[in-house]
């Protein structure tokens, strides 16, 4: 292998796209959502298809191994080897174009982007594997990918009508169905090409014999339909060649009609061979798909929100979709084949067959909950992936079935089953302690035998899923005399070896068939060892924040790569810098592996204490939007906020991180000098001088600080004297904790400001007073309130934090017992005082405000639902407002009120827009460093504000107002200042309404 200077130095000039070779991103790209792990001698960014080439030609010369990788969403193994990982997600995301019936995209389209645009012609792509919100065309296409409605639509490759690809020695070519007939293809193509014909040609018989008795099957190279007449389909030779044949650098797909109408029906069974059975009889009834839960899933389920549809005594359920031209008919189809089903079998029909949005919304909710529930396993054994993509013929299902739960039991494990029982596809996952060496010693034998037991029935190792490092080991066994086909072909398209070796053909015999990941853990979530064992260096030997039972190595170690956290579609949420930079760094499963790399027992403290793991750590803003779309619901923001505190407590904060931590203060010290401060602001050189000394972007639009704060106006308002009249809550009281409906009016309410309320605009939190008083609620301004230190956490300064959430805590805390409860207008703080503050202080007291604790229009929402919010309004709006929802608006777990509240006032047209972060990320996009990253990120939600029929904007969050204001030019203000104003409270806010934005700092 070359040194990696050595390879850098070589493709300067040539190359454009981005090569790395330090630590961290290697480590990175060590592991995907399979349990293996082979560290990458680098990894390499390309541009384009150009840059593709170049790569694979140089590495062709020298011996290099290159390993292609789209989201890393693979169970197998496949996206891993020990040469340059080639990451095409992040450039490759063009949808090139589009016909009648066909769709040329690049490889990083992700498959819920390319539906999303397919769909708005009526068309799709037919596969729909369960990753489709992460996965990429490209690893499809890579593993020949199908889904749950595998039985009418079949494979991926049945839909690949062209490729661009780059031969192994860097050869780049177009090849459709078709080719190899000696006039088409030329140069290295039509070597390929012709050789390849030759091969099939001369081993027909033999292809033919030992095809698995299964007709769903992708093990190893699949080649009996791939020569038809003479004439090679290449592409469909590709598909499921996992990148060891070629590079794809370019894929056409063939499009096929959006139903008219889908239905779904969940129905139960008394036990797991009765569901299998009943799945074999529901085949001729027309049905698109057919999920078989076993009962552990089920149990999960029932514990979820959605477990009402399952009720005790099922021991396993079918979850049947049917597809028709309409509704109507979809739905006939299923009520078909249920009273097909209740003549020779027992069942339940735990939801008759519905094509309604909500109904087919709870049935999809019990699948998800059960599945996602095994990754939400709070310690020990956890589901592994490695016989998960076995498939049998489908009347041997119910046999094979009863095998694997008898081999399971016989190797003492416990495990879950789905399978797609129209098919025969089962995805068996054993629950496994990888930090137990027994449980690991387990893995190869289990394999061994559920492996051999599909054999036995005509069955396959891989159906679905890939074969990768997972499965090459039995490719031979499946294939026997096969075998050496394989390898000729594969000496065909690739005699160096460099297109991902031992994968498919392998594997290779100087490294261990199964790298298994290491055991970074340090013992479990629920049970981590004592403080300072849990992390190896570089980070300290004790946390710097609260972490209760649990420790920063195993809560990342409770990542499994899945990838869920990776998806680019419109609407989803998830992680924003994610959304705007797209590498796998920033994304949350780069994130937590970040903290895996640092807890390694072997880690270097040179290579992982420097920048490039601090670089990292500040692609996480704190959003909190990763958590609840984790299946194992990871803290990222926690591990990266731990990761920042290490950094800043060996290395210090710099200029630009000491200002940015201290934005609160800093913001009361200029409200002071008001008039001076925006004067300076407002000039270029000014903006200038900052960003050269404090990295503050000096295109940003600043907002103008008030003449006069909030605090001080309160004061002179005699807001910050307590009313005598108030209930007194002991710390156990918890009716009153938990702000019951009867308690919203008769309880006082202690309004935290926070910053922008308090210096910038006061406005906010004027009319949160006039409006809770307006409801006959009494209101104390606490005068002594600090900002709530998020700035200061997002910048790893946890000591900075932590004094104001002591301040705030202490302070609230006396309020709390004496019968207040805290509101706040801005939703950051609500997630600071509610969640970061219980990882600041271990303190009771902390938690005590957590409970008590609400964000304002949550607050009056309640008020809404309990039929006590007033409606007497006096000023109408005739107008059309976009509601942005913030993340920490979401994050705090409760439907977003704020749109519903707006609604009622008379006139009112609210568009909710919930399709993206603003990308102001707080003090984020503040910096110069991210100001296009933030644009990118808040360009969905922009877009939607920036429709004509929208007129002014609304959000609880006041970062994202500033990003709203200078991204559209729009008016915007939070949902209590038009409700103020609507209530005749405040026609401060009608003349704001009606002025330019003069509380922006001009340019």
């Amino acid at each position: 292998m070359l040194d990696f200077r050595q390879i850098a130095d070589d493709l300067r000039g040539t190359f454009r796209g981005s090569l790395h070779f330090d630590a961290i991103t290697r480590g990175l790209y060590a592991t995907d959502a399979s349990p293996f792990e082979v560290t990458p001698a680098g990894v390499a960014v390309p541009a384009d298809a150009a840059d593709v080439a170049v790569l694979v030609r140089y590495c062709h010369e020298h011996g290099v191994a290159v390993v292609p990788r789209g989201a890393g969403t693979g169970v197998a193994g496949e996206s891993l080897g020990p040469g340059i990982v080639v990451d095409l997600s992040q450039s490759f995301r063009r949808i090139v174009g589009t016909t009648a019936d066909t769709v040329t995209v690049e490889p990083g389209v992700v498959y819920a982007e390319l539906s999303e645009a397919l769909a708005r012609a009526g068309r799709r792509f037919a596969p729909d594997p369960a990753s489709g919100k992460t996965c990429t065309v490209g690893g499809m296409v890579a593993t020949n990918a199908s889904g749950g409605n595998a039985f009418r639509f079949g494979y991926t490759r049945d839909y690949v009508l062209g490729l661009g690809v780059v031969w192994d020695d860097g050869t780049a070519s177009s090849v459709g169905q078709g080719s190899g007939d000696g006039r088409r293809e030329t140069g290295r193509t039509a070597e390929i090409a012709d050789a390849t014909t030759a091969l099939l040609t001369d081993h027909r018989e033999l292809i033919a014999l030992v095809r698995p008795q299964t007709p769903f099957n992708r093990c190893g190279y699949v080649l009996h339909d791939v020569l038809a007449d003479g004439r090679l389909d290449l592409p469909r030779l590709l598909a499921g060649s996992e990148g060891t044949l070629a590079v794809v650098t370019e894929v056409t797909l063939r499009t096929v009609p959006l139903p008219g109408g889908r239905a779904l029906t969940l129905l139960g069974f008394a036990s797991l061979d009765a569901a299998a059975r009943a799945a074999l009889d529901l085949r001729s009834a027309g049905p698109v798909s057919c999920d078989l839960l076993d009962q552990r899933l089920l149990s999960l389920t029932r514990a979820s929100d959605h477990g009402g549809l399952i009720p005790t005594g099922i021991g396993a359920a079918l979850v049947v979709a049917f597809e028709a031209d309409t509704e109507r008919e979809a739905v006939a189809l299923g009520d078909a084949a249920v009273e097909r089903l209740r003549d020779g079998h027992r069942l339940a029909a735990l939801a008759d067959p519905t094509c309604d949005p909500a109904g087919v919304a709870r049935i999809q909710a019990v699948r998800a909950s059960a599945v996602n529930g095994l990754y939400g396993l709070g310690h020990g054994p956890r589901p592994v992936a490695f016989i998960e993509d076995v498939g049998v013929p489908p009347d041997a299902l119910p046999e094979y079935l009863t095998q694997v739960q008898a081999i399971l039991r016989h190797f003492e494990l416990t495990g879950s089953l789905l399978a797609h029982a129209l098919t025969g596809q089962v995805h068996a996952r054993p629950l496994v302690d990888m930090n137990a060496e027994a449980d690991r010693a387990k893995l190869w034998p289990v394999a061994e035998a559920v492996h051999a037991a599909a054999l036995a029935l005509g069955g396959t190792v891989s159906t679905q899923h890939g074969t990768g490092l997972a499965r090459t080991p039995w490719v031979e066994k499946q294939y026997g005399p096969l075998a050496p086909v394989f390898r000729e072909l594969k000496r065909i398209f690739d005699p160096k070896d460099v297109l991902n070796p031992g994968k498919i053909v392998g594997p290779d015999p100087s490294r261990p068939a199964w790298p298994l990941r290491r055991d970074t853990g340090h013992g479990t979530r629920d049970t981590g060892p004592e403080a300072g064992e849990s992390l190896g260096p570089p980070l300290p030997r004790a946390p710097l924040l609260v972490w209760n039972s649990t420790t920063p190595a195993a809560e990342a170690a409770a990542c499994n790569g899945c990838g869920d956290c990776r998806p680019r579609a419109r609407g989803e949420r998830m992680c924003p810098v994610f959304h705007a930079v797209g590498s796998e760094a920033s994304s949350p499963r780069g994130k937590a592996n970040l903290v895996r790399l640092l807890s390694a027992p072997d880690a270097d403290p040179a290579a992982l204490s420097g920048d490039d793991a601090r670089a990292v750590a500040d692609l996480c803003v704190n959003c909190k939007m990763c958590r609840p779309g984790c299946p194992a619901g990871v803290d990222v923001p926690k591990l990266m906020a731990e990761t920042k505190a290490a950094y800043q407590a060996a290395h210090g904060l710099d200029r630009a991180d000491w200002l940015f931590a201290r934005a609160a203060g800093l913001a009361a010290f200029g409200s002071h000098f008001a008039p001076l401060v925006n004067v300076l602001l407002a000039r270029p050189s000014a903006r200038w001088l900052l960003e050269k000394l404090f990295g503050l972007s000096r295109r940003r639009r600043l907002p103008a600080f008030a003449h006069r704060s909030f605090l001080n106006r309160a004061r002179g308002q005699g807001l910050s004297r307590k009313s005598s009249s108030r209930q007194v809550v002991k710390s156990g009281d918890r009716d009153l904790m938990t702000c019951g409906l009867d308690d919203l009016t008769t309880r006082p309410v202690a309004l935290f400001v926070d910053t922008f309320a308090n210096t910038n605009d006061p406005l906010i939190a004027e009319a949160a007073v006039a409006v809770l008083r307006h409801h006959g609620v009494s209101v104390f301004v606490p005068p002594r309130q600090a900002g709530c230190g998020m700035a200061a956490l997002t910048q790893g300064d946890v000591e900075t934090a932590r004094e104001a959430a002591a301040r705030n805590v202490r302070l609230l805390a006396d309020l709390v017992r004496e019968g207040y409860r805290v509101v706040t207008p801005e939703p950051t703080a609500a997630v600071m005082l509610t969640q970061d503050y219980l990882s600041l202080l271990d303190d009771p007291d902390a938690r005590l405000v957590a409970e008590n604790t609400d964000e304002l229009t949550s607050y009056l929402g309640r008020l809404h639902a309990a039929g006590r919010l007033r409606t007497d309004f006096v000023n109408p709006l005739d107008l059309t407002l976009g509601h942005h929802v913030p993340c920490h608006v979401k994050a705090l777990g409760e439907p977003p009120a704020g749109p519903g509240l707006l609604a009622l006032i008379p006139g009112l047209t609210v568009h909710t827009i919930d399709v993206s972060c603003s990308g102001m990320a707080g003090v984020y996009g503040l910096r110069a460093a991210n100001h296009e990253a933030s644009l990118v990120a808040g360009r969905p939600m922009l877009k939607e504000l920036d429709r004509p029929r929208v007129l002014y904007g609304s959000t609880e969050c006041s970062a994202c107002r500033v990003q709203m204001q200078e991204g559209t030019g729009k008016r915007t203000l939070h949902p209590v200042q038009y409700l103020a104003y609507a209530y005749g409270l405040l026609p401060e806010v009608g003349a704001k309404l009606r002025r330019p934005l003069t509380d922006l700092v001009s340019e």
